[in-house]
């Protein structure tokens, strides 16, 4: 599952208490709620849903349709028909819980029908309202960094404002109070990732301080993950480039020793987190290619600090390996 999709299901499950109980309603108010999931398509179940909103707007059914709309809306990959059908779901469903819960969704719309200017401009408008929506915090931070990946910057300066906030919020363990604690604890385990993606919208920054600060974190919050550490390991060694350059153009002196201990602090730190990422990335087909440059780069950079050696490197790499699970003594035979 990608980030993407993976943060869209946690705002899904937002949804009032209501949700878990099982409610009495009259024989009238479950014929039509039955109509809805027998609609044949989705404008069928739109105007179904329209139908019994009007003539049930408060039932204890409401809450139960709506994020099963909500559900059905956010599994359509066609982002046009996604946009139309969360704006159809806001005429119909408009308590603020219900709007908390389409929001998300359709800015994933709009980012999927690439239409990132609308997703901003309608989550920038709903965050003036409720500053505190962790769900489209989170999705226009996500929408920010995947377009600067694409080289276009343009909402950096937003999708760091939303993620630093976002970050402050599930930190200080302010959970929105129509949100689960099923669906809060997803979004603080979620914590490695938000601080990966701040990490790349730093990176595009040049903030190297806060890119290295934020990939540290999101190294800590999640060790397994081997990206961490190559996007750290990147940032580094820029770090290490400029003070070697340094270095070499200073006159002998104690200001020279000074800066070759920066020089050689610098690589022994890229070192290490190449090291995490050859060992992390071990048979991942997708890292492939790339691991095989790191793990000549982790050489080069080994043989430099110690002689020209490679003794100890690939103990270096064991060390950071993912123990194997143990076996079960008492687990069935696999056949």
């Amino acid at each position: 599952m990608s980030t993407r999709s993976l943060l869209l299901s946690i705002a899904l499950l937002i949804a009032p208490t209501a949700l878990i109980a099982q409610p009495k309603v009259s024989p009238d108010e479950q014929k039509m709620a039955q109509a809805i999931d027998a609609a044949p398509d989705a404008a069928g179940k739109a105007k179904a849903a329209a139908d019994f909103v009007k003539k049930y707007p408060k039932s204890s059914l409401r809450p139960m349709i709506a994020q099963k709309i909500a559900d059905q809306i956010h599994e359509i990959t066609d982002g046009a028909l996604k946009i139309t059908l969360a704006q159809q779901f806001q005429t119909i469903f408009n308590d603020p819980a219900e709007e908390e819960m389409i929001m998300p969704v359709l800015i994933v719309g709009y980012a999927d029908a690439k239409r990132p200017d609308d997703a901003f401009t309608t989550g920038a408008a709903y965050l003036g309202k409720h500053p505190d929506s962790v769900g489209v915090l989170v999705e226009l931070m996500t929408l920010a960094t995947e377009q600067a990946k694409q080289k276009n910057g343009k909402f950096v300066p937003q999708g760091e404002q939303y993620g630093m906030h976002a970050v402050e919020l599930i930190e200080a363990n302010k959970k929105p109070a129509s949100m689960s604690d099923a669906a809060w604890k997803e979004y603080k385990d979620l914590l490695g990732r938000l601080y990966q993606s701040m990490g790349i919208i730093g990176m595009v920054k040049g903030d190297r301080a806060a890119t290295q600060a934020r990939f540290t974190k999101a190294t800590e919050l999640d060790p397994k993950d081997p990206f961490n550490f190559l996007l750290l390991a990147g940032s580094i060694n820029d770090d290490y480039q400029e003070s070697a350059k340094r270095y070499q153009s200073m006159p002998d002196g104690p200001a020279r020793t000074a800066e070759l201990q920066k020089v050689l602090a610098a690589l022994d730190r890229v070192i290490d987190a190449d090291a995490h990422f050859i060992a992390l990335s071990e048979g991942v087909a997708q890292l492939a290619s790339i691991r095989q440059q790191e793990m000549q780069y982790l050489e080069t950079n080994y043989k430099y600090r110690h002689n020209g050696k490679t003794d100890g490197m690939q103990q270096l790499i064991d060390k950071y390996k993912t123990p194997a699970k143990p076996k079960d003594p008492f687990g069935l035979p696999q056949f």
